[in-house]
């Protein structure tokens, strides 16, 4: 009740401000003054949702069905309506469709429509309180991020949720739906005007300009060793430690950013064979005492370890039989008194993706196979107390029957790993220094891995670019959720890990025009 009579105060505090201004006659919310079903009520199943303001089975078979619009269905939910003291219109819903409890509904099965329909009414339901809701509409926003009608009422709840802290975001929302050319304009041109015309009425609260001055920094060398040189030399001008890799293979290496973040160290890439004279410098720049090995034998050779030692350096190799056990030897150095993330050890995207979020919040990042864990990792379970487990994937890439050995979970999910980077960005956005962003390619790990310990140095996010379009991704599309999350959370600055043949100048213009 307190939270109510918190948001009813700030409503009315709202509505104050807005008095003050004779143009504008009403504002309560974005949720509940966006009456957009008006535009629809030629529509005989919108005039039945207003009438009844309750679901009943017509009306949620009605949303079920896969073969409706979705701008209707948004309008039949958006004419269902809200009231003071809440609904249960989403919980009906469920019952009548699937005959379970909501919070029994296995929501990762359900198409975009459908967890839409379930979110926007649960939104409605409860307007006090949203993160539930916005929670989910993300998941369906993830299925289908070429709606219009998803992404405009995304931002309603998005700017719903922004109430209670940046009025502003209520239209910047809203604006960059607007301007997204990839978005399919299924909804009527009616219903739209009735939004903006709400949503607009936050403008004035807005922080962001047109003006916004972007500078670029590209960090790149002839090969990924020489690249990795210039990272290390960019970031650390001293350093106790660093931490050798392979540049040939990711797995071993996947786990590694939260240990250097630990050290206050970079990440460098070395061959197998024998120490490169780039690595041996910067080693003796940064007066390094100690050296962390990523790896067995096979990752990097005893010569190698050799000739660090014959630098005066202090060795600690921290290895396993598997890549898995590898990272279980490296959770061992960081703890887990503040969670961990489970991820995929047959990719390094996601790994890569928390890779700077992890070393700021010291969560070890555990690999993990689809389907089974072994002794070593169900030990390290067993000794370990876990507060929070996040696991990255659907249970396509990290099945139930793994996540489940775990405490805790928290699943982010995503249809590719692209989508996966930015689901992860934004569920820790508050964590992130998004001042300094990083852009590295997703097409290869070497630049993202000695970038990861660069991003875990600055907190700042590592957005993955991909070129073309296949399994659900689609560039332009990637590139304007980049700027976006960029343009929200005030970048200033863009360092593009390689060269041009790994992010396009084409490409990083793009994403540095669409944030202005």
């Amino acid at each position: 009740m307190r939270i109510k009579n918190y948001v009813l105060g700030l409503f009315i505090t709202v509505g104050i401000l807005f008095s003050m201004n004779p143009i504008i006659v009403f504002a309560d919310s974005p949720l509940t003054s966006t009456n957009f079903y008006k535009a629809y009520t030629d529509v005989n199943i919108v005039k039945k949702a207003e009438e009844k303001g309750i679901i009943n089975q017509e009306i949620a078979n009605y949303l079920h069905s896969s073969t409706n619009p979705i701008d209707v269905k948004a309008a039949v939910i958006n004419a269902l309506g809200w009231n003071f003291d809440g609904k249960s219109n989403a919980k009906s819903y469920v019952s009548l469709i699937y005959s379970k409890d909501i919070d029994k509904l296995d929501m990762q099965s359900l198409s975009g429509d459908e967890l839409f329909c379930i979110s926007y009414m649960m939104a409605l339901d409860n307007y006090f309180d949203v993160n539930k809701a916005e929670s989910l509409m993300e998941k369906a926003y993830e299925k289908n991020r070429t709606s219009f009608t998803i992404a405009i009422v995304r931002s309603i709840i998005k700017g719903q949720a922004s109430m209670s802290g940046d009025w502003g975001m209520v239209w910047t929302n809203t604006e960059s739906v607007l301007n997204d050319k990839t978005l399919v304009k299924e909804m009527r041109q009616g219903a739209i005007d009735i939004i903006v015309e709400y949503m607009k009425l936050y403008e004035k609260y807005s922080t962001n300009t047109t003006d916004t001055v972007i500078a670029t920094n590209r960090i790149f060398g002839s090969n990924r060793y020489e690249t990795s040189a210039k990272i290390c030399e960019e970031g650390w001008k001293q350093s106790d430690y660093v931490v050798i890799a392979s540049g040939e293979a990711f797995p071993d290496s996947l786990s590694a950013a939260p240990l250097a973040k630990k050290y206050n160290a970079p990440i460098l890439l070395n061959t197998h064979d024998s120490l490169l004279s780039q690595v041996s410098s910067e080693i003796d720049r940064l007066q390094a005492k100690h050296a962390i090995l990523i790896g067995g034998l096979a990752s990097l050779s005893s010569e190698v370890e050799n000739a660090i030692k014959a630098k005066g350096l202090d060795i600690i190799r921290l290895s396993g039989a598997t890549r898995y056990e590898t990272s279980i030897e490296i959770a061992k150095k960081i703890g887990t008194s503040n969670g961990v993330i489970v991820t995929t050890g047959e990719d390094y995207g996601d790994a890569l993706s928390i890779a700077p979020i992890a070393g700021k919040l010291q969560m070890p990042i555990i690999l993990a196979q689809k389907d089974v864990l072994n002794s070593v990792q169900e030990q390290f379970i067993s000794n370990n107390s876990i507060p929070i487990t996040y696991v990255l994937g659907y249970t396509d890439i990290i099945s139930d029957a793994v996540a489940s050995k775990f405490p805790n979970v928290q699943r982010i999910g995503g249809d590719n790993k692209y989508i996966r980077n930015l689901n992860i960005i934004d569920t820790f956005s508050k964590e992130i220094d998004f001042s300094k962003s990083i852009l590295t390619s997703g097409k290869d790990f070497p630049d993202a891995l000695s970038g990861s310990a660069f991003a875990a140095l600055n907190n700042s996010p590592i957005f993955l670019i991909g070129s073309g379009s296949y399994n659900g991704y689609e560039e332009s599309s990637n590139n304007i959720s980049i700027a976006t999350l960029l343009r929200n959370n005030k970048a200033n600055t863009l360092y593009t890990l390689g060269g041009n043949a790994n992010i396009s100048d084409d490409t990083l213009n793009d994403i540095v025009n669409r944030i202005k």
